[in-house]
């Protein structure tokens, strides 16, 4: 990420800013800040959509990993839809959080399908913009299509390149697919509607050739004739004509984006934002706009991906160009370009001028040159390729930072009786303070390096993190205070990571009740952030580590693996969709989990944080006095966790962890990956608790009915006689 004093931000808008990225990774700007606002963690390629229809790619074939792709460029990633720009504060307001600020801004969000004309398109058609939305629907329909009732009668809306590429894909698609259902291959019938003539900016000759794969493929071709209204099993054309539908795609023209015209940018009559040939908006040269939701007023040009792929290296060149206070110089897109058109089944027609001829050279062709994209994107030179002196050795941030647990042990012990007087019961997740009543006082404190460059998302994930201390002594936190350091920039800039930082903490505590009073910053070399939680606890309700008890059933509420997908994450390793599902677990409570323990009668409970499931559950078992059995098939981890485990990716804390791996047995040897993982450290983790053996399938019924999807039974607590405690015996393996 940005190292060094930041005295610039650029705001990318929308995944399509690829080029910019992959341009800052190779050539980083110092003092430039790079952020990515985008509503995909993984951006679609529609240049491929058609093969991915026609089954030639998988999903992930078509999609570049712009988590992969910011952490080579050095920039931050804000998962979020962007819905509103003010200029006039340099502001962009983003859907179910603040706003951020921009320096320099560069919109790319594409479009929208124009389907508002066409009655029930919204409910009963399938639009093939966005892609990301398109393709888990076409994923769907063809499960639907290979059942014995399954829809059979295609049709597709739109008579331009995608709507013959997309109805060709589907013709292939499914008479593959139909002989291993039992189905016949001519079992489906396929119509194109087309309001004009067929491929309205393709020359005569591609015209024909596409015309002739329509026709050699049985497709039903329709010109001329406007698409009216769309209902569960026909489309009514504009000349009163009907057409039998089960499934309708529609890839009709294009609107911009509704929250455009909300606000002053300055827009063409089309609703597209008007620039210059910089690039630049007509009246504003810190504001660039390109690809299909802006227009080139000098040079107009139809709504198609070539031209935005075009536009990528120049907006990169002119934002850093602005970026050092140079002017940005103008994009004059080619007036002809080479158009390669796929027809379903590995063939393709090539065009360019009144030129075009067909044939699988042609898909080969465009399959190369697609690939080619896509790998600029996917695959990057080593961070430290080409650089004087090697980088240095990355460190994890969140849980992953914390001291080991050997080292924290011997510095309390040499501590000992220096507290005599105010000594707090050991072992247990947040200090008790009995000051009579009913009730007891708990206070806690948590603090860690950034380990994930959204400050909002981290400042919610902290504050999550910092209270299930609390809640896993069956207690409520109540008032919270918070740590923050933060590195050194422009007072403006400061200031905006402070208060995204502390605006999403404070999302988090307002919904639970818990008052944000007070706290202390501090300027350092890196971004770090942590609460002091106050809370209390009923005195006949409090958990603690020490009350587990022979024949109690260890529920686990949380998947493990957040320590291994962020040490991967920094290595451009993880995958956006295990990267993303973590995220969403770390944003969330432990509130519910605890109450659905505490409802079902457990015995003890922690939350599994930096030293591990095996870590946090031994020092459990000590507490207790108790050994216990883990079943490792029954143990949730995080996608990809135990496979990049085994290809050797670890988080820095865990060889200190492995100090307490004396304390595991079994009937067989277990690997190194299956140890990485259960002494992973965890950031936001669950919670492990004991409950009794005949409420434990209750409780694990009632952790998945409040949310805990991935809650289980993963072990028994055993009864000891004579023999050491603390102690785990494991069986099983690791579902991969």
């Amino acid at each position: 990420m940005q190292s060094g004093e930041i005295t610039t931000d650029i705001v990318l808008l929308g995944h399509a800013h690829v080029f910019v990225l992959k341009a800052f990774g190779m050539n980083p700007l110092p003092g430039v800040r790079v952020t990515l606002v985008a509503k995909e963690l993984a951006a679609p390629y529609s240049g491929m959509l058609p093969g991915f229809v026609a089954g030639h790619y998988t999903l992930d074939d078509c999609q570049i990993d712009l988590i992969r792709l910011a952490r080579f460029a050095g920039a931050r990633v804000i998962h979020g839809a962007a819905n509103g720009i003010d200029r006039k504060q340099k502001r962009v307001a983003i859907e179910g959080r603040p706003s951020i600020r921009y320096d320099l801004l560069s919109v790319d969000v594409g479009i929208t399908p124009l389907i508002d004309d066409i009655e029930g398109a919204a409910t009963y058609a399938i639009a093939v913009k966005p892609v990301s939305i398109f393709a888990p629907k076409w994923q769907a329909l063809e499960a639907r299509a290979m059942k014995i009732e399954g829809p059979r009668r295609i049709v597709a809306v739109g008579g331009g390149a995608a709507g013959v590429e997309l109805i060709l894909a589907a013709h292939h698609r499914f008479r593959t697919l139909a002989p291993g259902a039992g189905l016949a291959a001519d079992a489906f019938s396929f119509a194109l509607v087309a309001g004009g003539t067929l491929l309205p900016s393709h020359s005569r000759r591609a015209k024909s050739l596409a015309r002739k794969a329509l026709t050699d493929a049985n497709v039903d071709i329709i010109e001329n004739d406007l698409a009216a209204s769309i209902s569960p099993n026909a489309v009514a054309l504009a000349s009163g004509r009907s057409i039998a539908a089960d499934t309708v795609l529609i890839s009709t023209r294009a609107a911009a984006p509704a929250w455009f015209a909300t606000t002053d940018l300055p827009c063409d009559r089309q609703g597209f934002l008007a620039v210059k040939p910089t690039l630049q908006l007509i009246d504003d040269n810190d504001v660039f706009a390109v690809g299909d939701c802006a227009s080139v007023g000098d040079h107009p040009r139809a709504k198609s991906g070539v031209f935005a792929v075009r536009q990528g290296p120049k907006v990169a060149a002119n934002l850093r160009r602005r970026a050092v206070g140079h002017s940005a110089t103008p994009f004059v897109p080619h007036k002809h370009f080479l158009t390669l058109l796929s027809l379903g089944d590995k063939r393709a027609i090539a065009a360019r001028w009144s030129i075009a001829a067909s044939g699988k050279w042609a898909w080969s062709w465009k399959d190369r040159i697609d690939r080619a994209f896509m790998d600029k994107f996917n695959i990057f030179p080593a961070m430290n390729e080409g650089r004087a002196e090697p980088l240095p050795a990355m460190r994890c941030g969140g849980c992953a930072a914390k001291v080991g647990p050997a080292t924290l042990a011997s510095a309390l012990d040499r501590l000992a009786g220096s507290t005599a007087e105010h000594k707090v019961p050991p072992r247990e997740d947040a200090a008790i303070i009995d000051e009579g009543g009913d009730s007891l006082r708990l206070e806690t404190v948590d603090f860690f390096r950034a380990f994930w460059p959204d400050p909002h998302v981290l400042g919610e994930i902290a504050a999550n993190h910092a209270m299930s201390d609390i809640f896993a002594m069956g207690g409520t936190p109540k008032t919270a205070q918070a740590i923050a350091v933060l590195p050194h920039g422009r007072s403006k800039i400061v200031e905006e990571d402070l208060f995204q930082l502390l605006a999403g903490a404070r999302a988090v505590f307002d919904r639970e009740s818990v008052a944000l009073i007070g706290g202390h910053s501090s300027e350092g070399a890196e971004l770090s952030v942590g609460f002091a939680i106050s809370g209390a606890a009923k005195r006949n309700q409090l958990l603690r580590k020490s009350g587990l008890g022979p024949g109690d059933k260890l529920i686990l509420t949380r998947p493990l693996g957040t320590g291994i997908l962020f040490a991967a994450e920094m290595r451009g390793l993880a995958s956006a969709d295990a990267i993303q599902t973590a995220i969403a677990n770390m944003r969330q409570s432990n509130r519910a989990a605890a109450e659905c323990l505490t409802r079902n009668g457990a015995t003890a409970a922690t939350d599994v944080t930096g030293f591990g499931l095996a870590g946090h559950l031994v020092d459990m078992l000590a507490a207790a006095g108790m050994n216990a059995e883990l079943n490792l098939t029954n143990i949730p981890t995080y996608p990809q966790a135990l496979a990049l485990a085994e290809g050797g990716i670890a988080s820095t804390l865990l060889p200190e962890n492995l100090a307490l791996a004396s304390r595991l047995s079994g009937d067989a040897p277990y690997c190194a990956a299956v140890l990485a993982v259960l002494f992973d450290p965890q950031t936001s983790g669950g919670l492990i608790a004991g409950v009794p053996a005949n409420r434990a399938q209750a409780c694990v019924d009632d952790l998945k009915r409040n949310g805990m999807a991935d809650a289980a039974i993963i072990g028994e607590v055993l009864m000891t006689a004579g023999v050491r405690t603390g102690q785990l015996r494991l069986r099983g393996a690791f579902n991969q």
